[in-house]
């Protein structure tokens, strides 16, 4: 694929990733993007899931005309599965995410989930010299987390000569809901955190903004402010759970039972 930017010094990507129903951080991070005047966007996928509007978000999604790829909900409800492949262990966050995958499920209208199932895992691009992979969860498994806190030697897998070789000087993910950029081995790994549930404590929407050129790699997590208590209000009128509204509150921060 040929970006505007490619024959520039830098090129400057919008990414987004895990937006999970949220109308409101959408529109506003959508409003963000379009005045930024980014070479590209890109979205990496969780349309739906815990908020009220997975058929609005997904809409807004595609009039922003950006490339997207599959997340682990997009695929569960596109395809109809029995759950999220969210790989919760306790079982009030288990509990959770099933009402809320069941809920997604229902509420996806067809011709929605038949859209889901046409989207990529991955997107592979070349922008100045740099081999970049977007993906959802990482290189190997849409449902893996590459968390903060992996070790050097866990991402090292998807570095050159490793079992997992991503073939790739910069990979580009999320999933985690947590925005970091860490280098192994010459390898940029960046998690562009969330747009509709953020799991670091701050409740704003995020995006990351990525630029690229021949001799570097920099990121920025963009933060944006939008009306957290509208989006509250309607999940919970629509009959989602009190502590999805207050999850998005605290920025994921609400204790689990």
């Amino acid at each position: 694929m040929r970006l505007r930017g490619r024959l520039l010094m830098k090129t400057r990507l919008a990414i987004f990733s895990d937006i999970h129903a949220n109308l409101p951080a959408t529109q506003a991070v959508r409003a963000h993007i379009e005045s930024a005047g980014y070479d590209a966007v890109y979205c990496l996928g969780d349309l739906g899931g815990y908020a009220s509007q997975p058929n609005e978000v997904q809409d807004e999604v595609m009039a922003m005309g950006c490339p997207t790829i599959l997340g682990n909900y997009d695929e569960g409800v596109g395809f109809e599965k029995e759950n999220c492949g969210c790989h919760y262990v306790k079982p009030f966050d288990i509990e959770m995410s099933n009402v809320s995958f069941l809920w997604t499920r229902e509420h996806t209208a067809p011709e929605r989930k038949a859209w889901l199932r046409e989207l990529p895992r991955e997107i592979r691009l070349v922008v100045n010299g740099l081999r970049v992979l977007l993906c959802h969860g990482s290189p190997r498994e849409t449902t893996e987390y590459l968390f903060e806190n992996r070790s050097d030697g866990y991402l090292r897998q998807f570095t050159s000569g490793g079992k997992a070789d991503a073939q790739a000087d910069v990979i580009v993910f999320g999933h985690t809901h947590v925005p970091f950029h860490r280098e192994v081995d010459g390898v940029h790994f960046i998690n562009t955190g969330s747009v509709g549930r953020p799991k670091d404590g701050d409740a704003r929407a995020g995006y990351c903004a990525l630029t690229l050129d021949a001799e570097s790699v920099t990121s920025e997590q963009i933060r944006v402010d939008y009306d957290v208590e509208l989006a509250c209000s309607r999940l919970v009128e629509a009959g989602l759970p009190e502590y999805f509204a207050e999850y998005l509150r605290t920025g994921g921060q609400v204790a689990s039972k």
